[in-house]
């Protein structure tokens, strides 16, 4: 049974993204799975699952967060039972925090995936109660689950450094690997701007301060006018620019997914990603893959994929002077491209949607070896 927050067909983002992948690939497979999507602030039912169950708080108890989180996760497991009952579950695969705590008593047989960078890294760290009872719900995913999942080796490391204490291990048992994508759906061949402009782009919500815009923003501020008028920026993410950038010259195109994403890859000579927290990054494995070069911070969970010539400080200067080097040595870097040179680096089996979804099989075969 593999239960998610976000359906692929109902939002943008991530996780819609990587759940899209996984359900096509184990169904192509026929492996036995159904799939339940939670659905949060009445969302419609997904027809990309088998089931959709609302969460909901239905008895008349709210007045503490802690009561609040307990009657939804009673509530939700009741319209679950059911299902439970009737597929009987061998393991539980669940994506996304919401939906960990109507199986806390199941949860020997809950494979988790840490999808966000840590523990802590949205709601908790504005110090809310929903925020700290969020916390809680996260801590108790990493270290009762059957198996936690992370995409990467600075994920393992940061969730360690949240829930180890001494020499003590706290978290479940834990397997890293990345997340894979379908290398047929990216373009290899690149489309010029008509005036040979040098395509630079950013896809991310602008006000989430992981992803660091205002180093993009301040990168292209510190340019040089000849070399800035050599450049179009195109913006791709969810949401408007803050206050702060309404007048920085910068247009917002919206949220490029599907066949849409795949044609901007295809015009991006240059991927800004230079982020502060990041679990993987989906998006500079396809820009990779696309033949885009990627600017992107080393250190993260980015390194599983990261050419080092690619790997710049997540400051402005910094990224700057990369930009800089970039545009002035533009036309071999085209040369790189045309010769397929980025997609090489990362067209291997680990990163192919085929090797992610082998690895997860793995890993329910691995719980059911403990189970007996």
């Amino acid at each position: 049974m593999i239960v998610t927050t976000e359906a692929p067909d109902l939002g943008a983002g991530g996780l819609c993204f990587f759940n899209g992948l996984l359900w096509q690939e184990l169904r192509t497979r026929g492996y036995p799975c159904i799939t339940v999507y939670l659905s949060r602030y009445g969302m419609p039912p997904s027809q990309a699952a088998n089931y959709t169950v609302p969460i909901t708080a239905d008895l008349p108890f709210d007045q503490l967060q802690e009561v609040t989180a307990i009657n939804t996760a009673w509530s939700t497991r009741e319209k679950l039972q059911p299902i439970f009952d009737q597929f009987q579950p061998d393991v539980i695969s669940v994506h996304g925090d919401w939906a960990v705590m109507p199986f806390f008593f199941d949860l020997p047989k809950v494979q988790f995936t840490w999808h966000a960078s840590h523990i802590g890294m949205n709601d908790a760290t504005r110090r809310t109660p929903n925020g700290l009872h969020s916390y809680t719900e996260q801590r108790i995913a990493a270290m009762q689950s059957g198996a936690l999942v992370l995409h990467s080796d600075w994920a393992k490391q940061q969730v360690k450094l949240q829930l180890t204490y001494e020499k003590t291990e706290a978290i479940a048992p834990a397997h890293v690997f990345p997340i894979g994508v379908r290398f047929e759906d990216y373009p290899t061949t690149k489309i010029r701007h008509p005036s040979g402009k040098i395509i630079v782009s950013f896809f991310a919500r602008y006000n989430d301060e992981a992803k660091n815009f205002s180093a993009f923003n301040g990168a292209l501020q510190r340019l040089t006018p000849d070399l800035r008028s050599r450049i179009e920026v195109r913006l791709y993410g969810a949401g408007d620019l803050p206050a702060e950038f309404q007048n920085s010259g910068l247009q917002v195109l919206g949220y490029a997914t599907g066949q849409a994403k795949r044609d901007v890859l295809a015009q991006a000579d240059i991927v800004f990603m230079p982020s502060t927290k990041e679990s993987f990054g989906i998006i500079g494995l396809e820009a990779l893959m696309s033949n885009c070069h990627l600017i992107a911070t080393p250190g993260l969970g980015m390194d599983a994929y990261l050419p080092a010539e690619c790997a710049c400080l997540p400051d402005a200067n910094s990224l700057a002077d990369h930009l800089s080097a970039c545009i002035i040595n533009i036309d071999s870097i085209r040369v790189k491209q045309d010769a397929g040179y980025y997609r090489k680096m990362v067209d291997k089996s680990q990163f192919s949607v085929q090797g992610m979804t082998d690895s997860y099989i793995a890993v329910w075969q691995s719980m059911m070896v403990v189970a007996e």
